[in-house]
């Protein structure tokens, strides 16, 4: 048999020997019987609690950490009512007509769940929305409690005996709407690696806890005795401890563990559920509200108020993220565009942003009648200089002859780009020959007041060649192009260092 069966089958029969030991020592211990069924129904939420906090400590930090901590705190919430209900049974001490700590304490367990299950799960949610969350669940919690019990919590005031039969089914209906909130969440997440576990682990949880209480409640209610009823407080809690001491059966890139950058983007109905659940428990804070306005004005208007005061800050906060998110995205956008039409070497604009902005200007010029020139210039023996002086000698002379050409330009419109290897291009719109005749040689002194070192047999310092187009005889951008290329080429033919149209 594998480890994880062998696993399997060792925690199955621990689980079955606790349940056993459970029923044949409360048979065994006749009188004594509630003493012994209080202690097995106190220590199975705490075998979960600990469970829970296994995983809370295992899991990364995140949205999944979070779920577990909150299922622990819901274990604390039932095995303290459990305690509190076990010490007012066994004492005798405290009359059944005072609403107990215990009462608040079982229906409190609801609540780390419900805001577990309300909670943005693909990214770890902002400490302001957890706790502008916490407080819509505490007070829809605190408000149900009051227009249940028709008293507030921990009121000492003696009220009328609520009718049993209404408070199972309260319990009841508490426990189906978590079952099917949990579904909901598993339906949603159930590919998303340690959180798809977490609301597997749950929704069996809240299955088998809602069949296995409406079942004690029903037996109870009716005065049925059977001996196999006392385990089913403890069945649920069991079954969770059985299943979350099996081995995690996911990829570890997939357990909880991966980093934003890796997590898959969640699914539309993750992120309908996701911006559902908070104003779910606006609404049901409003409606508690107005059902308890009556016999509590105060406690209602307040609450009213706060569950709006909650909702707007909540939404305010979400806004504000979202504008930050698009602004960090369009700052992002732009730098993004700006890169990929700047050269990485030279810091000027790349053939990309060449073209784009000739085809740009052709156009303008043809629109508005107005000259177009075009300059492209080529560094005199840079294939000697590099054999001579080494490429990062040849990088630092393209970077300065870059430098020096945008320096030369004469406006803010014109633009200097890379066009390829060592040859740089220059748009000049609204410019005639005679002008652009000027910025060419203003370029190629700017060149020779960098005074970049050439080899000795080549004249000592950096040259350039110019080749000079106008956009006359109805000339395309493409043949504007091949213009300067040709004027270019007789610069060279015709010695070099010199500018041709």
């Amino acid at each position: 048999m594998p480890p994880a069966g062998r696993k399997l089958t060792c925690w199955t029969a621990l689980a079955a020997g606790y349940l056993l030991a459970q029923l044949a020592l409360t048979a065994w211990a006749g009188t004594r019987a509630p003493w012994v069924s209080y202690a097995f129904n106190i220590a199975s939420p705490l075998l979960a609690l600990a469970a829970c906090c296994r995983w809370a400590y295992v899991s990364a930090a995140g949205a999944v950490r979070t779920g577990w901590a909150l299922f622990a705190v819901a274990m604390l919430f039932w095995s303290t009512g459990m305690t509190l209900s076990a010490w007012q049974d066994l004492s005798g001490q405290v009359g059944s007509d005072t609403t107990y700590f215990s009462d608040f304490a079982y229906f409190m367990y609801g609540a780390p769940l419900l805001l577990a299950m309300s909670s943005v799960t693909h990214e770890h949610p902002p400490r302001t929305l957890q706790w502008l969350d916490a407080v819509q669940v505490l007070l829809a919690a605190y408000l149900a409690y009051t227009a249940i019990f028709s008293v507030s919590p921990f009121d000492q005031r003696s009220i009328a005996p609520i009718p049993a039969s209404l408070l199972v089914l309260t319990y009841n209906v508490e426990n189906l709407a978590l079952a099917c909130c949990a579904s909901l969440r598993l339906l949603a997440h159930r590919r998303d690696g340690g959180q798809g576990r977490f609301y597997l682990l749950l929704t069996v949880f809240l299955w088998c806890y809602a069949g296995c209480a409406a079942t004690y409640n029903y037996l109870t209610l009716h005065g049925v005795t059977q001996a196999w009823s006392e385990v089913l407080p403890s069945l649920p809690f069991l079954l969770l401890v059985l299943l979350a001491m099996l081995p995690a059966r996911i990829p570890a890139a997939q357990s909880g563990t991966e980093s934003p950058q890796t997590q898959p983007p969640p699914q539309k109905l993750t992120l309908l559920i996701d911006n559902f659940s908070p104003i779910f428990f606006t609404a049901a804070l409003l409606g508690l509200g107005f059902a308890v306005m009556r016999t509590h004005f105060y406690l209602a208007a307040a609450s009213l108020f706060v569950a709006l005061l909650v909702h707007a800050l909540r939404s305010a906060t979400l806004q504000s993220r979202y504008m930050q998110s698009e602004l960090a995205l369009r700052a992002a956008h732009d730098k993004l565009e700006k890169l990929s039409l700047t050269d990485g070497l030279t810091g000027i604009a790349n053939r990309r942003c060449f073209d784009q902005t000739l085809q740009l200007e052709w156009q303008r010029a043809a629109r508005n009648h107005e000259p177009l020139a075009l300059l492209i210039i080529d560094i005199d023996f840079f294939k000697s200089l590099n054999d001579s002086f080494g490429h990062p000698y040849g990088d630092a002379c393209l970077v300065q002859v870059a430098a020096a050409l945008h320096s030369a330009l004469p406006r803010a419109s014109d633009l200097a780009a890379r066009f390829g290897g060592e040859e740089f291009a220059a748009i000049l719109p609204a410019t005639d020959g005679d002008g652009a005749l000027a910025v060419a040689h203003k370029m190629q002194e700017a060149i020779a007041a960098a005074a970049i070192v050439h080899a000795p047999s080549r004249g000592g310092l950096v040259t350039a060649s110019i080749g000079l187009a106008l956009n006359g005889a109805g000339r395309t951008p493409e043949q504007l192009l091949a213009a300067a290329d040709q004027a270019l080429y007789r610069a060279k033919q015709n010695g070099r260092n010199r500018v041709e149209d």
